[in-house]
């Protein structure tokens, strides 16, 4: 069976493995022919009650079992599904839900209330709860849509205070799958556990090479995000072989002292992207784990989760700086641009990252402007439309041709396994009654624990930090906040009169 679009993987291993679990988290599990029939009824209901082909339907749920389903609901209908961070404050879900002029929303009975209470909009929408069962018939479906429809949109820091939505085709994530299945060798063997949150893009390898091999597919719950090291364990109880995080988790993994040799028995795949991967943390795990295969990925939400990899076969030296983000995937092909815009792949060249390839996202849903900065014809010819994306990241082609990633051309961040456009942190912070001028920084020091988004603020008479903080805090995802803020008589300026960003870091991070 030739696949096109990505609820297919789902369906075709629920027929081979309908008495298997599917999916879990914390408590709650299903089985793969349970959740298919749940799902076909739920389409239909959303069909039924007037969700067209192509609409962008919002998914308002905590990371579990309804999140799931709310995903494979949607794609069933024929429609996108748009994650949605619950934690996130009003405004930025009403711009979310604004620019993907939703017309449904999904939630369940943990969620309809906060939406209803953030969101005055929320009044104006079909709002669908999952805790009510629908009354359709859960036969399969027949689907319109073809393999370039939008599968989903996910929605990414945007330097100008909006968010910006991603659009990812059902045949850039095949692509992706396809490639990512045969690479790791995963069957219905494996056991993947799902650490990212289903708004960002890493969640779409766990979910669809589960889905595609019927691999058992397990959800990282709320409760070990807050205490990390309980995850050593329940990876180890789940019998997980493979899982794909940021650095960061295995950072505080490590630091937390608690891994043995004998941590991880099934555990056949570590795979790390979003964040820079300290060569000292590999190396510790590569000699607690020698039969493990470690693989370091990159790429941005604007590729389909990751353009390049690069396995790690060797323990870094102890004075290695960096690991190689690697040579591109099958169908990709990655350069970088040098400052006369000439494209290269050569050994020695450097500049900004660029990527071409069959998984390039379509744009920013809605902003033709940002999407025609970002993606750029190929340089190389003008005979057709062949966009390459524009990471903003900087690279280095080594020797034997693998890509090192030098830094940021712009102010964009990786932090935490999220990437923050500090531009729009700003954006927020000069919205502040009593924020007279503002700038946001980031140290983005080797040393995880110190790694921290900072702003320097000069203040109206009468208020204070707590109040900026409060208000941060009531408008940004919980790691967009600042954790320092300094506060200044007069802004420094460079000669050109711009904010002096660099002694606005010192200001807020120096001893």
């Amino acid at each position: 069976m030739v696949t096109t679009l990505v609820q297919q993987y789902f369906s075709e291993s629920a027929r081979r493995f309908p008495a298997k679990l599917a999916v879990s988290c914390a408590q709650d599990a299903i089985s793969y022919g349970e959740l298919e029939s749940r799902t076909n009824a739920r389409a239909r209901e959303l069909r039924r009650r007037g969700a067209r082909r192509g609409d962008f339907v919002p998914l308002f749920l905590k990371k579990g079992v309804h999140a799931i389903e709310a995903i494979l609901s949607i794609l069933k209908a024929d429609c996108t599904y748009v994650p949605l961070d619950t934690t996130s404050p009003g405004p930025r879900i009403e711009s979310i839900l604004a620019a993907t002029r939703a017309r449904q929303v999904i939630v369940d009975a943990a969620t309809e209330a906060r939406l209803r209470e953030i969101c005055p909009s929320a009044a104006r929408l079909d709002v669908v709860s999952l805790d009510r069962a629908p009354e359709d018939p859960g036969d399969p479906l027949d689907y319109a849509n073809l393999s370039i429809d939008v599968a989903y949109v996910l929605f990414t820091s945007g330097s100008t205070g909006t968010p910006k939505g991603v659009m990812i085709s059902h045949q850039m994530i095949v692509d992706y799958i396809e490639w990512c299945v045969e690479t790791y060798a995963l069957s219905d063997r494996d056991v993947l556990a799902n650490h990212a949150p289903l708004y960002f893009d890493n969640s779409t390898f766990d979910l669809y090479c589960a889905f595609k091999t019927g691999a058992s597919l397990h959800l990282v719950h709320d409760d070990l995000n807050l205490i990390m090291p309980k995850m050593i364990s329940w990876l180890r109880e789940r019998g997980v072989t493979t899982f794909f995080c940021v650095p960061s988790v295995m950072t505080i993994l490590l630091k937390s002292g608690r891994l043995a040799p004998d941590s991880f028995p099934a555990l056949r795949h570590v795979i790390a992207a979003g964040e820079v991967l300290p060569p000292d943390v590999v190396r510790r795990w590569m000699e607690l784990y020698p039969d493990i295969q470690f693989t370091n990925m990159y790429g941005p939400t604007e590729i389909t989760v990751d353009c390049t990899y690069h396995v790690i076969r060797e323990k870094p030296d102890p004075d290695a700086t960096a690991i190689p983000i690697g040579k591109p995937r099958r169908n990709m092909e990655v350069f970088v641009r040098r400052e006369d815009g000439s494209l290269s792949a050569e050994p020695g060249a450097e500049g900004e990252i660029v990527v071409r390839g069959n998984s390039v996202a379509y744009g920013y849903l809605g902003d033709p402007e940002r999407t025609r900065a970002a993606f750029v014809q190929n340089p190389r010819h003008d005979l057709f439309h062949d966009p390459i994306y524009c990471t903003g990241d900087l690279g280095r082609i080594g020797p034997d041709g693998s890509i090192l990633f030098v830094g940021r051309r712009d102010q964009q961040i990786k932090y935490m396994g999220n990437r923050i456009e500090l531009g729009e942190i700003e954006s927020v912070l000069l919205k502040i009654d009593g924020v007279l001028e503002g700038v946001v920084v980031f140290n983005d020091s080797p040393v995880m624990d110190e790694k921290c988004i900072g702003a320097l603020v000069v203040l109206a008479p009468g208020t204070t930090k707590r109040d900026v903080a409060a208000a941060l805090q009531g408008r940004l995802p919980a790691y967009m906040v600042p954790r320092k803020i300094a506060v200044a008589t007069d802004m420094p300026r460079t000669p050109n009169g711009k904010s002096d960003r660099k002694v606005a870091w010192d200001l807020v991070f120096a001893p």
